[in-house]
């Protein structure tokens, strides 16, 4: 720059004098400086103007309650084919904790070519779902998935992957390789916003709770029965207003091979409780409304006590009358995993 300066001047009476061409060079860089600081304020202004130099991490974008839309199963001739009046709902926490429920809401049949389904088959084949960890691969666009129980018996402690695409609030998942699902199954699922100005009550109930222990407690004597365990159990309550229950027996028996036989697949959904469904939170009160479910089914309203005393959820259901007149009543336990910051969209 001091070169081109220097060649820009004339000597004058052994002075250096600008030309005319130094005072017009000089004038257009002005202008130039001026105009790219008026762009800089600009897009310091506007910030969605300027350009994207980092994107949002994968793990975060995909924090939130999601609904699904469809499933497509892909043939065996490649063609994908929609599995019909599919409903569920997929919760993904900051924690690194998951829940899935998916239920079809109508008996699946075998694709062309395989053995039909019998009816405890099919009934099996209508549900999946599951609750547990997972870490997402921002590179790679997968999900790592690790159950502790699900619907399917050989889930629990067994990782999967799965790919994922996200386009803003529509989030596609296809399977990889895992348990009783066809390669190639495509969900996609629909991101649910957060309740308008959560309540302090609502904020407090909000997260993934396991279950630790039920009881059942005869309210006439006071004294309480032995302690009911469960296979891994879950109850989640989102900011988006949704529940989702994983409840499995314990002891579940592993399926044979990852296809069930008809006798493994009635096993495996007797004494499940699982489903998921709106929320609604009252003073003292949390009421569940089923919309697809294991057990109970979709239209059913459960109307439940709730109490919660720092990480821990007491939730007491409807009192009833044993044999002798004496009113009983079942008081389940559970432990806080996560909570309302853990759930919020990043």
């Amino acid at each position: 720059m001091r070169l081109e300066l220097v060649s820009a001047v004339k000597r004058t009476s052994g002075r250096l004098r600008p030309t005319r061409f130094f005072f017009s060079e000089l004038a257009h860089m002005t202008r130039a400086i001026g105009v790219a600081l008026v762009l800089a304020l600009l897009q310091a202004a506007h910030p969605s103007s300027a350009p994207q130099t980092t994107a949002q991490p994968a793990a975060a974008a995909l924090v939130s309650t999601w609904t699904l839309t469809t499933i497509e199963r892909g043939g065996a001739s490649g063609a994908a084919a929609r599995v019909a009046n599919p409903r569920g709902l997929l919760v993904l926490d900051g924690a690194g904790n998951v829940f899935e429920f998916v239920t079809s809401l109508a008996t699946q049949r075998a694709a062309g070519g395989q053995i039909p389904l019998t009816e405890a088959q099919a009934n099996f084949a209508a549900y999946g779902g599951f609750w547990g960890q997972y870490r997402v691969d921002a590179a790679q666009r997968t999900i790592t998935y690790r159950p502790e129980h699900g619907i399917h018996p050989n889930l629990g402690g067994r990782e999967f992957s799965r790919s994922f695409v996200l386009d803003e609030d529509r989030l596609t998942i296809t399977s990889i390789a895992e348990p009783n699902t066809p390669n190639g199954t495509r969900w996609t699922w629909d991101r649910v916003p957060p309740i308008d100005n959560l309540s302090p009550l609502y904020r407090n109930v909000v997260g993934f709770w396991r279950h630790i222990v039920e009881k059942r407690v005869n309210m006439t004597t006071g004294t309480s029965g032995a302690d009911t365990r469960r296979s891994p159990s879950v109850i989640v309550y989102t900011p988006s207003g949704f529940v989702g229950v994983h409840f499995p027996p314990l002891n579940r028996k592993p399926f044979a091979a990852d296809a069930p036989t008809p006798e493994e697949a009635q096993a495996a959904l007797r004494g499940y409780i699982g489903y998921y469904g709106a929320l609604t939170v009252y003073p003292g009160q949390v009421f569940h409304n089923i919309l697809g479910g294991v057990s109970p089914v979709g239209g059913s309203i459960l109307r439940r006590s709730a109490v919660i005393n720092g990480d821990e959820l007491s939730v007491q259901l409807p009192r009833t009358r044993n044999q002798q007149g004496e009113e009983a009543q079942t008081v389940v336990t559970l432990k806080r995993i996560s909570g309302a910051a853990d759930m919020l969209p990043r």
